[in-house]
């Protein structure tokens, strides 16, 4: 007894099941939170063939354009497949990526630029700004059911990109281009509100220097807009936390705009 008769799969059940674990494993890679560092690979694989055998009994009923008895249009397709997924998550982290520079600006503002810690997820050490732009952006997330919308993606990509039909095009280009384009603007405006008042702190710090140049203004700036910028994000906190909410809804509506293009 072979295989697919093992599995009650039809001649193409295999095939359409690896293609689908493909484009799961690749958004598991790169999206947010589930694909953080910190997150146990065998977690990561577990979903992404939890996910795969969910999906593929519902994909049996779609032909499959994949010739499966050639090893080199199957590899194609397992390339195609990772190249979406690849896509879709990584359009899903640009957001993520928004948050972080925008607490990475604030900090080297604020004078933590020597206050660096470890992020597992970039690799990289951050100011704690950074970091904390960054956590409070994964309880948004994670409140909003981002993971559950990742899922929603996944399964959305299927009707959208049939298994072993995803090509680039210019499109395609235009769409992952505009969305890398709007990365500056957002984290522009999660920083300025902090940037804003800490600019003036430095209008009235160069005005001090003017008047009272015995005094050391570098030494004495440093507590200033620390305090400063703790006060102004604790105000802003409640705009921020909303404006990351509605930025994180848009980068899924982004990823459906992605997957009609």
């Amino acid at each position: 007894m072979d295989l697919n008769a093992l599995l009650a799969l039809p001649p193409n059940g295999l095939a359409i099941f690896l293609l689908v674990l493909c484009r799961a494993s690749a958004i598991f890679l790169v999206a947010p939170v589930l694909g953080n560092a910190n997150v146990p690979q065998r977690v990561k694989i577990g979903l992404a063939f939890m996910l795969a055998l969910i999906f593929t009994p519902f994909l049996m009923t779609t032909p499959l354009t994949v010739d499966v008895t050639n090893g080199w249009a199957l590899a194609v397709a397992v390339l195609q497949e990772l190249s979406i997924g690849l896509v879709i998550g990584f359009l899903a982290q640009l957001v993520f990526v928004a948050f972080q520079f925008a607490g990475q600006a604030v900090g080297l503002q604020m004078g933590f630029g020597m206050a660096n810690v470890f992020d597992p997820q970039s690799h990289a050490q951050v100011s704690v700004t950074a970091q904390f732009y960054l956590l409070v952006g994964v309880l948004v997330f994670l409140l909003i059911d981002g993971h559950h919308w990742l899922i929603v993606a996944l399964e959305k990509s299927f009707t959208s990109v049939p298994l072993g039909t995803f090509h680039l095009d210019q499109r395609l280009f235009n769409v992952v281009l505009r969305a890398s384009d709007d990365l500056f603007w957002t984290s522009l405006t999660l920083m300025a509100p902090v940037l804003g008042v800490l600019l003036l702190a430095e209008v009235g710090m160069g005005i001090v220097a003017r008047i009272m140049p015995q005094m050391n203004v570098f030494v004495a700036s440093f507590p200033v807009k620390v305090g400063l910028g703790v006060l102004t994000m604790a105000l802003a906190f409640p705009l921020m936390v909303g404006y990351m909410s509605s930025l994180t809804e848009q980068s899924f509506a982004l990823i459906l705009k992605f997957l009609g293009a």
